[in-house]
């Protein structure tokens, strides 16, 4: 038990007992009805402090944060030293083996592959039947994102912001509002206040931000179609993505 979960039970039954023993004395003895009243408030309080208790997270926001940032750290490590520059293809579960993952071709292509076949669950893959159609298959932020999703959200543009809101807004906490246009073979998402910092690392122009990754994730496996991130700007305290279905 951490220590802001012991912090919440024990405030829960202070306020509990204390609300009983005054709630019980002020209607019994005294007779008093504000000093009753005063004791079921009391009473409510320390339930909810019980309830806030066991709502904590498992893991600390910031282990989280370790743990998200010790990832990327090795996944951009990875990319630099094998020079890559292209943007990554966000393939849906029925693509890959399981969970929504993304392809980063090992060589420079001016037009997005589209793997044809379930890739195996590998680091490195062979995507297309010429020799240098290979990549890396990463699981991302956004693999597990998807997880916490009840069920696969639909391909229109409704279903599609709805789950974002659910995950970004609700769930995880990223975001205070998510906003979803979809034509043209194009997806544009603004993300009203972001809670994640951007930095400069080349893990994010190969993958995007977490938030885009997990935004494109949650895209690829709604439409199940395979998708790139093609932009993504910081303004305003908006951070805007426009992703790339590719048909």
């Amino acid at each position: 038990m951490t220590p802001t979960e012991t912090s919440y039970i024990l405030l829960g039954l202070g306020l509990t007992s204390t609300g009983v023993a005054l709630s019980s004395t002020s209607y019994f003895i005294l007779r008093s009805t504000p000093l009753t009243a005063l004791g079921i408030s009391t009473i409510i309080l320390g339930m909810v402090s019980l309830a806030l208790g066991r709502s904590q997270p498992k893991i600390p926001p910031e282990a989280s944060t370790i743990l998200l940032e010790s990832g990327l750290e090795n996944i951009s490590a990875i990319i630099e030293e094998l020079g890559l520059t292209s943007k990554a293809i966000y393939l849906p579960s029925s693509m890959t083996s399981g969970q929504p993952q993304a392809l980063i071709p090992i060589h420079q292509n001016p037009y997005p592959p589209k793997p044809k076949t379930t890739l195996p669950k590998r680091l490195i893959v062979k995507y297309a039947p010429n020799p240098e159609d290979i990549g890396l298959l990463i699981t991302t932020p956004g693999s597990t994102v998807t997880n916490i999703l009840g069920s696969k959200p639909g391909p229109a543009m409704g279903d599609l912001e709805a789950a974002l809101s659910s995950v970004l807004t609700g769930t995880i906490d990223l975001a205070d509002a998510i906003k979803v246009t979809m034509g043209d073979g194009r997806i544009i998402v603004e993300v009203s206040n972001p809670r994640l910092e951007y930095r400069s690392m080349r893990v994010y122009e190969c993958l995007g931000s977490p938030i885009a990754s997990m935004v494109a994730s949650i895209a690829t496996e709604a439409l199940d179609k395979a998708v790139v991130i093609d932009r993504e700007e910081h303004k305003r305290g908006k951070l805007m993505i426009e992703l790339k279905v590719l048909e």
